[in-house]
């Protein structure tokens, strides 16, 4: 009887051993449909499986399905109301409900969106891709739903407590936005100079488990420094290879900028078939884009 009842259970067994391995699997190849059948299908038997659920939302989130992916995150919330990354994740959904759906409904959600991004950074002090958040939220926001550079800033200083890399360029990420160029500069550079304190830059490039630890905006902004400061030019085309790579709807850059962003690192290298293919990645992301038509001209002027 034992042994039988072992052969029934069996499958159940091997969806908890392996399931965290074949859904990386799913993301990785961005086969997402897929990733939410089987999830439902996992769910109808351990429908409050903390693991199951947050992949589900992960799922429901690369598809841009929101409303769902809220839905699987608040329910993870109501299992495990002291889980800092299930606020995280949940601010992080209704932040796109907001930016993405209805203006009257955008009011609203952004009190929620604010309330779940700090309920996990106090949870957990040591959160930096929530302080990330809190950056980006602040440094976006009009200053009459909250907006705020100095909140942001104050921030940036959290960060640079837990990692002085990400907080320097979460500086130069507000700094730039708020028209302070020279601040911006500084910041970038000390970025730049301290990039080797992310694991992942000693790491094997074929080992993608060190840069996903990483808020993919990093990368794009490594990238962005190594161009303004015309230095460490390599170093940067991995770093905006790595954002193009993992580029999902979560982030906040568009594709159309980083291919223009890789394109003028080629540019800068004099690699002018190079930066006349990425250009051209840009413009088939967005056709028209004038800042990308206008670098096509800059590297067809360099061309022998």
């Amino acid at each position: 009887m034992k042994h039988f009842l072992l052969v029934l259970l069996s499958p159940f067994l091997l969806i908890g051993q392996n399931y965290t391995q074949e859904f990386e699997r799913l993301f990785e190849a961005k086969n997402y449909d897929q990733a939410v059948q089987k999830l439902e299908a996992y769910l109808v038997e351990t429908p409050q499986d903390l693991e199951l659920l947050e992949l589900m939302g992960d799922a429901y989130g690369f598809q841009s399905n929101w409303n769902k992916a809220a839905s699987a995150y608040k329910q993870l919330i109501d299992l495990e109301a002291a889980n800092a990354d299930y606020h995280f994740k949940y601010g992080g959904v209704l932040g796109r409900l907001a930016k993405e759906g209805p203006k009257l409904n955008a009011i609203g959600l952004i009190s929620k969106v604010k309330a779940s991004f700090l309920k996990a950074a106090q949870l957990n002090p040591k959160h930096i891709n929530v302080r990330w958040a809190l950056v980006e939220l602040y440094t976006q926001l009009p200053g009459f739903l909250g907006g705020s550079y100095k909140k942001a800033i104050s921030y940036g200083d959290e960060l640079e407590q837990l990692s002085k890399v990400n907080g320097y360029f979460a500086k130069a990420y507000v700094y730039e936005d708020s028209d302070q160029g020279t601040q911006a500069k500084i910041y970038y550079k000390l970025g730049l100079e301290n990039v080797a304190d992310l694991n992942c830059f000693q790491s094997n490039p074929s080992n993608s488990s060190h840069f996903k630890s990483h808020n993919n905006l990093v990368h794009f902004l490594i990238a962005k420094a190594s161009a303004i400061h015309n230095t460490q030019l390599p170093i940067g085309q991995r770093y905006i290879q790595t954002f193009i790579d993992f580029k999902s709807s979560k982030d906040s850059k568009p594709l159309e900028l980083a291919y223009m962003l890789q394109a003028q690192m080629f540019k800068l290298q004099d690699k002018t078939s190079q930066a006349l293919s990425s250009i051209e990645s840009a413009l088939q992301e967005m056709p028209g884009f004038k800042p990308a038509l206008k670098e096509k001209q800059l590297i067809l002027l360099r061309k022998p």
